[in-house]
């Protein structure tokens, strides 16, 4: 399954349902295209996740960190960490990413699995990823594998491998190698707020004063702190979140070019065509004719 259409609320948690409640733990395979603007946008989620790069080469943001994942690397990214994924210097790359419960390894909340060895990392202090190679990386394509063969006993080949990868991390110390400044995690939940403001009022007029004193700070700071956590200024992220609002629009629905140009928050019809054909290479209406046919 590929998870680039992921289902996001307007605080960007992924609502996406990763397994079931007897197997909470999910793979996807996904091939990020940068032709198509087809990439993980920025989102979080309250399962942990394992990724593999399958082909390729991947640029990952979480938080104000961007690297760069080469072929046969991993990355594990905790809980609640925004983080988005596009293809590096080529056109598409291929990953697996595999979403799994916290409470899979540590068995229910209040067991010592649970409690020594789970959720003191991933709730206070918690570092947002961590880089992985060599075995460690490897055991999460064998992970996706078995996901994907679904042979016998899987299930618990999945848990057994899974639990060896946990162990391993905490064993190297990769989740206590510092102490994670807390201003860390604050800078993390004051980012989602910004988030969640632009998406609820992107069909408004928003200026930058109305942000900053969303969250209570200067118009400069605000640009400052936005530009580092997201990568762009927060008026280029809403411009591209309108866009990305219209091309749903375009794709799933029947409106006409001005309605959606309205609806999503854009002045002017010929501005819309105009910063829709360069984001996307396409007018609207040869976007939404390329769609239908490849359907």
């Amino acid at each position: 399954m590929t998870l680039t259409h992921i289902k996001i609320a307007k605080d960007l948690q992924e609502l996406t349902l990763h397994g079931t409640k007897e197997f909470p733990v999910a793979l996807y395979e996904t091939v990020l295209r940068l032709d198509s603007l087809d990439f993980l946008p920025l989102h979080w989620h309250k399962e942990i996740q394992f990724v593999y790069v399958k082909s390729g080469r991947v640029e990952y943001r979480v938080g104000a960190d961007v690297f760069v994942l080469e072929e046969g690397e991993g990355l594990f990214v905790n809980a609640s960490s925004l983080h988005e994924a596009k293809p590096f210097q080529i056109e598409w790359a291929t990953i697996f990413c595999v979403n799994v419960d916290p409470l899979l390894l540590g068995g229910h909340k209040d067991s010592i699995f649970a409690t020594k060895y789970v959720l003191p990392y991933i709730t206070s202090n918690r570092l947002p990823y961590v880089k992985l190679s060599g075995e460690l990386a490897q055991k999460v394509e064998i992970v996706a594998k078995l996901l994907q063969e679904q042979a016998v006993f899987y299930e618990l080949k999945v848990w057994r491998e899974l639990l060896v990868i946990w162990e391993t991390i905490l064993s190297q110390s990769m989740l206590i190698e510092e102490i994670l400044d807390p201003a860390i995690i604050v800078q993390h939940e004051r980012a989602k707020e910004m988030l969640d403001y632009l998406h609820t009022h992107y069909q408004e007029k928003i200026s930058l004063e109305n942000l900053a004193a969303h969250v209570f700070l200067s118009r400069a700071e605000c640009s400052r702190f936005f530009s580092k956590m997201v990568g762009m200024t927060p008026f280029t992220y809403l411009l591209h979140y309108r866009l990305r609002k219209s091309m749903v629009l375009l794709r799933d629905s029947e409106q006409s070019i001005t309605t959606i140009a309205t609806t999503t928050g854009f002045s002017t019809v010929s501005y819309y065509i105009e910063k829709f054909k360069k984001y996307t290479g396409y007018s609207p209406h040869v976007y939404r004719r390329r769609i239908v046919e490849s359907s």
